[in-house]
C-alpha cells in the first residue's frame, strides 16, 4: 500500500505536469481542443472503469470464499477481450459525430488520426481495466502500483519531448492515449501478474455480464464528473456561441474576463490532488468492503471527515494562492478569482466523497443505487451546467449540487441495507435457477 500511495502522488504530479506542458506549448484555443480530447479519453476510460470495479469485486469475493454455486465462475480478461473489440468498433466508427466537435478547426484528416487513436487507446484500455482489477482483487498491490506509475511515465516522457520541440496537436493526442499500453509491459515482465489474469469471478459470465454493465454505466457517470467535466464546459460554451434561441448569448457570459479555457482548466487542476489518488484507491476501496461485515456506515465516518476537512482547508488555500498560482504558471489568459477556485475545489471535495460512498456502495453488492446515484449527480450537473447565467458560476454549482445529490442516494442506501445476508441472497438465487 505504500507503493500504490506513491504511485498516485507519481500519477496526480504527472498529469499536472503534461497539462501545464500543454499550456506552454499549445496556444490557447487548440490547448483548449487538446483539453477536451483529454477529457474524453479519460471519462471513457472511466467508463471502462466498470469493468475493473467488478472485477474487483467479483474476483475478490472469489478469493474470499463466496461460493458460485457449483458453476464456474466468469474470466474477467477474456471478457475484456470481448469489451475490447466492442469499444474499438463503436468509437471509430462514430468518429465522424464527436471528432469534429472536439478537434474544431483541423482538417478531416487530423480528425481521422484523432479518431483511431481514440478507438485504439480505449480497445488497449478495456484489457488494462481488467488487469487493474485482478491485480487488486489479488492484492498484488506492488504490481498494480507499478502499472500507474508505467501509465504515467509514458506519458510525461514524450510529452517533454513535445514541449522541447514544439510539436502540434497530433503529438499530445498520441500522448493522451498511449498509456493504455502499460498492461503489456507488466504482463510480459511479471509471472505473478499472468497467474492474476487467470483468476475467476465469484459469478458464473451470465451474471457477471450484466452488473459489470451496470458497473459501467455509474463509473461511465462518474467520469463525467471526474475527468470528463472540462470536455462539457468546452461543449457547453461553444454551445453558447453558436446555438439560436433564448439561451444564446447567455451561456457564454463570464465574470471578469474568465474564458471557458480557464474555466476548464481551473476545473482539472482543483480536482486532480483530490481525485485522481483517489480514483487509483478505489479498488482498495471495493477489497476492504468486500470482506467486511455489517453495515459499513460506521466506518466511514473518520475518513470522511477527514476528506472534508482537508477539502475545506484547500479551498481556502485556493481562494487565497489560487488566482496567482494560475497566472504565474499558466499565464494572464487563464486568470480564475479565488472565490471560483475555492468553489470548485469544495466541489471537487464533494465528488470525492461521492466516489468512496460509490465504491463501498458497489462493494457490498447494491449495484443499482450504486448506479443511481452516480446518474442522478450526472443528470443534475449536466442540467446546470447548461442553464443560463454566469460560466464559472454553473460550472461550480452543477459539480457541487450533483455530487451531493449523489452522496444522499448512496449514504440512503448504505443506511437502509441488509448486507449480512447479501452473499446468502445470491447463492440461494443462484441454487433456484440450477434447480
Amino acid at each position: 500500500m505504500k507503493w500504490l500511495s506513491l504511485a498516485t502522488v507519481i500519477a496526480a504530479a504527472g498529469s499536472f505536469v503534461i497539462l501545464f506542458l500543454s499550456a506552454k506549448t499549445l496556444n490557447l484555443d487548440v490547448n483548449a481542443q487538446f483539453v477536451a480530447y483529454w477529457g474524453m479519453f479519460f471519462a471513457l476510460t472511466g467508463v471502462l472503469g466498470g469493468l475493473m470495479q467488478e472485477t474487483t469485486r467479483a474476483v475478490g469475493a472469489a478469493d474470499a470464499g463466496h461460493d458460485v454455486s457449483g458453476q464456474a465462475g466468469a474470466r474477467p480478461i477474456t471478457v475484456a477481450v470481448g469489451v475490447s473489440v466492442v469499444t474499438f468498433v463503436v468509437l471509430a466508427a462514430t468518429g465522424f459525430l464527436w471528432a469534429p466537435q472536439i478537434m474544431d478547426g483541423h482538417t478531416g484528416a487530423d480528425q481521422t488520426i484523432g479518431t483511431v487513436l481514440m478507438a485504439g487507446g480505449l480497445g488497449l484500455y478495456a484489457m488494462q481495466a481488467a488487469t487493474s482489477g485482478l491485480l487488486s482483487a489479488s492484492k498484488l498491490w506492488g504490481q498494480y502500483a507499478t502499472l500507474i506509475i508505467i501509465d504515467i511515465l509514458i506519458r510525461v516522457v514524450p510529452a517533454v519531448l513535445a514541449y522541447v520541440f514544439q510539436w502540434s496537436l497530433l503529438a499530445w493526442l498520441v500522448i493522451t492515449v498511449i498509456g493504455a499500453m502499460s498492461w503489456l509491459g507488466l504482463v510480459a515482465f511479471s509471472p505473478a501478474t499472468r497467474r492474476a489474469l487467470t483468476k475467476r469471478a465469484d459469478v458464473p459470465l451470465r451474471r457477471f455480464i450484466p452488473l459489470m454493465i451496470t458497473a459501467m454505466w455509474a463509473s461511465g457517470a462518474s467520469a463525467v464528473l471526474v475527468t470528463g467535466f472540462p470536455t462539457l464546459v468546452k461543449l457547453a460554451d461553444d454551445y453558447a456561441t453558436t446555438a439560436q434561441g433564448p439561451l444564446s448569448g447567455e451561456l457564454g457570459i463570464t465574470a471578469g474576463g474568465v474564458t471557458a479555457a480557464a474555466v476548464a482548466y481551473a476545473v482539472t487542476l482543483t480536482r486532480a490532488p483530490l481525485l485522481m489518488p483517489l480514483e487509483k484507491f478505489q479498488n482498495a476501496i471495493i477489497v476492504h468492503f468486500v470482506q467486511r461485515d455489517g453495515g459499513p456506515l460506521s466506518a466511514l465516518a473518520k475518513p470522511l471527515g477527514a476528506l472534508i476537512a482537508f477539502g475545506t482547508c484547500g479551498a481556502g488555500l485556493a481562494w487565497l494562492i489560487g488566482p496567482w498560482l494560475m497566472v504565474t504558471i499558466l499565464g494572464d489568459e487563464y486568470f480564475v478569482a479565488g472565490h471560483t477556485l475555492a468553489a470548485l475545489t469544495l466541489a471537487a471535495t464533494a465528488t470525492a466523497v461521492l466516489m468512496i460512498t460509490g465504491s463501498v456502495t458497489l462493494a457490498v453488492e447494491q449495484h443499482r443505487m450504486y448506479m443511481a446515484g452516480w446518474l442522478s449527480a450526472t443528470l443534475v450537473a449536466v442540467v446546470i451546467l447548461f442553464i443560463p447565467g454566469l460560466l464559472e458560476v454553473r460550472t461550480s454549482a452543477a459539480l457541487l449540487l450533483g455530487s451531493i445529490v449523489g452522496i444522499v442516494i448512496h449514504l440512503w442506501t448504505l443506511k437502509t441495507g441488509d448486507y449480512s445476508s447479501s452473499q446468502s441472497k445470491h447463492r440461494q438465487a443462484d441454487l433456484e435457477s440450477n434447480a
